[in-house]
């Protein structure tokens, strides 16, 4: 009882930071893919798991920074998604648990996709995955690269003609 009465203060934290980071990540899949089918964008995923170490170092050194928040919200449907599962998950199935198909070994990890789903590597047969910490200046030339390869391969799709220099 008292390891919890210590881990459960870092717990909201951690999550109330999520939502402190001042970017609008959405907790629910579906909802993120009809987001960015009517908003023709593609989707950027950040998954977590709870023993994740450099997660909440995201969330507080890394998304608080104007320039990714600005560059995020203008060119992707954000979508944070849990991949903590057994014993790691407090539940057994959250809100914003991530679908089997997403669950990765290791955290923080971002997936680049289109609001279908659609794969932006090896000519769309892979996810774009990146793994591990990013500072805010290298999320954004990985967001940069995700849009080229979304735009090259279904921008005709979605009617979409872009800048990515912001």
């Amino acid at each position: 009882m008292k390891k919890w009465k210590r881990l459960l203060p870092l717990i909201c934290l951690w999550a109330i930071g999520l939502h402190a980071a001042s970017l609008p990540w959405m907790q629910n899949l579906e909802d993120a893919e009809e987001l960015a089918l009517k908003e023709k964008k593609p989707i950027v995923l950040f998954l977590h798991s709870r023993r994740c170490f450099y997660c909440p170092k995201m969330i507080e050194e890394v998304f608080p920074d104007p320039k990714l928040q600005r560059f995020f919200t203008k060119n992707f449907v954000l979508l944070t998604l849990d991949v903590s599962t057994g014993s790691d998950s407090i539940e057994e199935e959250t809100a914003d648990q991530a679908p089997e198909r997403f669950i990765v070994n290791m955290t923080p990890a971002f997936v680049f996709m289109g609001p279908r789903e659609e794969k932006l590597y090896r000519k769309g047969t892979k996810h774009m995955i990146i793994y591990g910490y990013w500072k805010a200046d290298e999320l954004i030339r990985w967001g940069r690269e995700a849009l080229k390869r979304f735009d090259r391969l279904y921008g005709t799709k979605y009617g979409r003609r872009h800048d990515h220099a912001h």
